[in-house]
């Protein structure tokens, strides 16, 4: 079984949800209203106990198995009613006001617990501990009823507690930071608020929040951090779902740069940390569910069988540009380059690997490749946009490295957008025809980073983690594939049957005729590329 709680100012608009879906039924509790507007009246009575109490409204959704679903009958009716009630119990609401609405409109059969937290004695439920005990609580209700036990996705996104921190909660009954933090982000959670909704009610819970978003050569940095009591903790030490992008997969914090990082950024500032937004800032505020999705590369026996996305492509570099000075620095550890030879190394590119015109003119015009005699040369850079050494690619089609250095550097171009996923590919040209491919197809892929490597050490393992997806896709070399999925162990492993530039020309030449004719028609795929 899954609980779910919800705490709240109002309980009208409350009962308005619960009691407006379809087939809601009320089927119990304490009270005796019907009726959102009779049940609000009732509860307002017993608010009076409590004026001065702004968070009165306790909402918990109990689910069980879809395999469990019984057909509506006054016998399930009073098997929830039964469930409901040890529940309460069990979490202290047993001298309060509650109404018990279930809920089929979903394969999960399920009810909704409105109650409020104000004792009919005056007292107040505390809810310091409700996480944790109500998961304690459902745990011995399955146990009681038989039922399924079902880990919510939340509960499994989340790092497990430590051997010492369970030993320290049942010895002391301490919680840890960094469970603290998990059922503070938990509980901010619940009714999807928008990453500065978010932001500013840890800052409430005297939770210090830093987060990223500086620009990058790829977009918006994604790097959250929590500080709690003196202890820092990142995103991904509390788990995946508390990472800048698993707050919006995993926890449904909606965010959108353009609307939320001038919000996020006054935040940040510390007259801001201790302010309660008033009725204009929330209004401002107020939050919309992001859809995210997250795709994987397929791994075709032929071009016929390619599932991949299309999308448009933008490649990006940092928003403050070198100066003429770094520039020289920086070129001054790659091959020197010859402009007198690049026509010919473009036209070489196209012919052989059938890379679009277009594609290979923006690279060019940011110094990403170039020809260094009669070579091409690919740079490879950080994330930050700084060039460490160049993938030199003879015309036999060996790769070389200069100045290889062990920083995570690597060949890469990202798509448009805030960066959710990545495709690890063995040199340029393979990231390049990945690219290409995804983007021959009509479905669309989430803003993705594609690298080429040499080696595993040059992959940039601490922003890969935090990803919602991280495909390993090295064609011919098994042992950099390994190497790479020892760094990156969730990565899903890609073993296509031939080089992916082999495949996307397979794919070009069951359409056109010769290269020439590819780059003609791929020409409006990339014309509209803008480079920041």
């Amino acid at each position: 079984m899954i609980g779910k709680q919800i705490k709240g100012t109002g309980f009208r608009g409350c009962l308005n949800y619960v009691l407006g879906k379809k087939d809601a039924a009320l089927i119990g509790g304490t009270m005796c209203g019907q009726t959102p507007e009779e049940l609000a009246a009732e509860f307002a009575i017993a608010r009076q106990l409590r004026p001065n109490l702004k968070v009165a409204v306790f909402h918990a959704t109990l689910s069980v198995g879809s395999t469990e679903k019984l057909e509506d009958s006054e016998e399930n009716d009073q098997r929830w009613l039964a469930i409901a009630a040890n529940y309460m119990k069990a979490m202290e609401f047993d001298n309060n006001q509650y109404a018990v609405v279930k809920h089929s409109d979903t394969e999960h059969d399920h009810i909704h617990i409105v109650a409020s937290r104000i004792c009919l004695d005056g007292g107040v439920v505390d809810d310091s501990w409700d996480y944790y005990k109500s998961q304690e609580t459902i745990r011995q209700l399955e146990r009681n009823y038989n039922l399924e036990t079902v880990t919510p996705s939340w509960e499994t996104d989340k790092r497990a507690q430590t051997t010492g921190e369970h030993r320290q909660l049942k010895s002391k009954g301490n919680k840890s930071v960094r469970v603290q933090l998990q059922d503070l982000i938990d509980e901010v959670t619940q009714d999807n608020p928008s990453m500065p909704e978010f932001v500013e009610r840890l800052q409430q819970q005297a939770v210090e929040v830093q987060v990223g978003l500086t620009r990058t050569g790829i977009g918006f940095s994604k790097g959250i951090s929590y500080k709690l009591d003196g202890v820092a903790l990142s995103g991904t030490q509390l788990g995946k779902a508390y990472t800048f992008s698993g707050l919006q997969k995993h926890r449904g914090v909606s965010y959108d740069k353009g609307r939320d990082n001038a919000l996020i950024e006054a935040l940040m500032q510390p007259q801001h940390l201790a302010n309660a937004p008033g009725e204009a800032d929330e209004k401002e505020l107020e939050s919309s569910q992001s859809e995210l999705a997250g795709t994987a590369l397929a791994t075709p026996a032929t071009a016929n069988e390619l599932e991949l996305s299309q999308f448009e492509l933008e490649t990006t570099t940092p928003v403050i540009p070198a100066t003429a000075n770094e520039l020289e620095l920086q070129l001054s550890i790659l091959p020197e380059r010859n402009e007198t030879q690049w026509q010919k190394v473009r036209s070489h590119l196209a012919v052989e690997y059938s890379l679009p015109l277009e594609l290979l003119e923006k690279l060019h015009s940011h110094s990403w490749l170039y020809a260094d005699s009669e070579k091409a040369v690919f740079t490879a850079r950080t994330l930050d946009g700084e060039a460490r050494f160049a993938f030199v690619l003879d015309e036999r089609g060996n790769f070389t490295t200069t100045h290889p250095l062990s920083s995570e550097a690597a060949f890469w171009v990202a798509t448009t957008g805030e960066i959710e996923r990545a495709v690890i590919a063995c040199n340029p040209i393979e990231a390049l025809s990945i690219l290409l491919i995804e983007q021959d197809n009509s479905t669309t892929a989430p803003a993705t980073l594609y690298l080429g490597i040499e080696r595993a050490s040059q992959l940039p393992i601490q922003f890969l983690q935090e990803l919602d997806s991280v495909i390993i896709a090295i064609a011919e070399n098994s042992q950099l594939a390994r190497n790479a999925r020892s760094l990156l162990p969730d990565a899903e492993l890609v073993n296509p049957p031939s080089s992916w530039n082999d495949i996307w020309i397979q794919l070009i030449e069951q359409e056109q005729q010769t290269p020439k004719q590819n780059n003609q028609q791929y020409k409006r795929h990339t014309q509209d590329l803008e480079l920041d």
